[in-house]
């Protein structure tokens, strides 16, 4: 347990990062960078809200389900009508001939990880009035599933059980290095021009760069001429990744739906066998023999990706790999290609690929979110010791450093938007942890 000193005042400051960017019905993901509502940002933003307001947290992913699209998606921005000047904003977007979108909400055309049943059972668990909490898992079932079912019916490439992305920024990990080899295939034949947000607030050496931005923006531009027809996606697009992260993150989510359902007295067998065949799946497709690791896959190009990135061990974080093999992924984890001996962990990038940039975005930096997947398998696999020492690497470089949106692994400074959401409600709940 860490020493309840080092939590003074901490889970405070978290609570107020939370109510300053709360516009009422969903919250910002920062004060300035971030304006509208994301998908998996509100997700573990709720988790973080359970613990002191979680009729609020009720109010966040009923928020995010007012935008699903009729085709069961939840798309990864649902835009705030009072902030005018963001881009990517909704004419960038420009979803009004897509029969799928929902009327008269305007949202992007993509998604992000799913993870609406797992904030929802976190809800549950973290309310007093269970009465309440079962109330609320039965009124947003039927949305969570189809949200979840989304995957199956419409991102299903190939008959592996896998659920394809269709855009770098639906991972969740935008930048990655794990897509450059299938985005430096895409020529754009004109280049989308377009005023950027993000680099007149935070320093582009802290962004993706230029080239890497005109390719998300092609993309887009090919889904609008198809309507974000998934089919049509799925049939000719140049970016198709089955990622493992994403996975990983699906299965986290369909676990927390079977424990949803078995609490609700729901019939789960088409559940349970669907996350049997996605753990094997990614168990077997997404794993390399030869690296003893975790790659991405490149469905149009028929090939594993091989970059040295948290892709390589995120299925620890759903307890995927066992016995050896899991055993191999956890010495890499502790060891200094992912958390410097002097510095903060987990980094993004392996430090010693090649690809490691300690300030880019998810080309390296530390995130919190991804600090506390993994956190969370080591308290469920019962490895106390583990999860306290990442829990207070993590604890100790946001009290010193505020709560940022990635930071540096070499020197905890804060790096991209500043007072983050997802930073903020995800500390809180590993005070709760801790506390238990």
């Amino acid at each position: 347990m860490i020493e309840q000193s080092k939590l003074v005042g901490l889970r405070d400051r978290a609570i107020a990062v939370l109510r300053d960017n709360d516009i009422g019905y969903f919250t910002k993901p920062a004060p300035q960078l971030y304006p509208h509502q994301w998908n998996w940002d509100s997700a573990l933003i709720a988790i973080g809200l359970s613990h002191f307001d979680p009729v609020r947290a009720q109010s966040e992913i009923n928020a995010l389900l007012a935008g699903q699209w009729k085709n069961g998606m939840i798309p990864h921005i649902i835009f705030n009508p009072e902030a005018k000047s963001y881009f990517p904003g909704p004419d960038f977007w420009d979803i009004e001939d897509a029969m799928e979108a929902p009327k008269g909400i305007e949202t992007s055309g993509i998604t992000q990880p799913t993870l609406l049943a797992l904030a929802a059972y976190n809800i549950y668990c973290n309310i007093r009035d269970k009465t309440a909490g079962l109330d609320f898992l039965e009124s947003t079932f039927d949305a969570i599933s189809a949200c979840q079912l989304f995957f199956k019916r419409h991102r299903n490439f190939d008959d592996s059980g896998l659920a394809c992305i269709i855009h770098p920024w639906e991972s969740g990990l935008d930048n990655s290095p794990a897509w450059d080899p299938v985005l430096e295939k895409i020529k754009p034949k004109s280049m989308t021009k377009f005023q950027r947000t993000d680099t007149g607030i935070i320093p582009s050496t802290q962004r993706p760069d230029e080239m890497e931005y005109s390719r998300y923006a092609y993309l887009v531009e090919l889904y609008k001429k198809w309507k974000y027809s998934q089919k049509k996606i799925l049939h000719n697009s140049p970016f198709i990744v089955e990622s493992v992260v994403f996975n990983t993150l699906l299965l986290l989510d369909l676990k927390a739906m079977l424990s949803i359902g078995k609490l609700l007295k729901r019939d789960m067998a088409d559940t349970i066998a669907w996350a049997s065949g996605l753990e094997s799946a990614i168990n077997t497709k997404l794993f390399d023999p030869n690296s003893g690791c975790y790659c991405d896959y490149d469905c149009r190009n028929g090939r594993l990706i091989s970059r040295s990135t948290i892709s390589e061990i995120f299925p620890i974080c759903a307890g995927i790999p066992s016995g050896r093999r899991r055993d191999h992924l956890i010495a890499l984890l502790k060891s200094d290609s992912f958390w410097p001996e002097h510095g903060f962990g987990l980094t993004t990038v392996n430090r010693h690929s090649g690809l490691f940039d300690s300030q880019k975005y998810w080309r390296g930096p530390v995130w919190i979110n991804i600090n506390w997947f993994f956190i969370n398998n080591f308290i469920n696999s019962g490895d106390t010791t583990l999860a306290l020492r990442l829990m207070e690497n993590t604890i100790q470089l946001v009290s010193q450093n505020g709560f940022f949106e990635y930071y540096s692994p070499e020197t905890g400074e804060g790096l991209g938007a500043s007072d983050f959401s997802w930073t903020a409600a995800l500390i809180i709940d590993m005070i709760e942890m801790n506390e238990r």
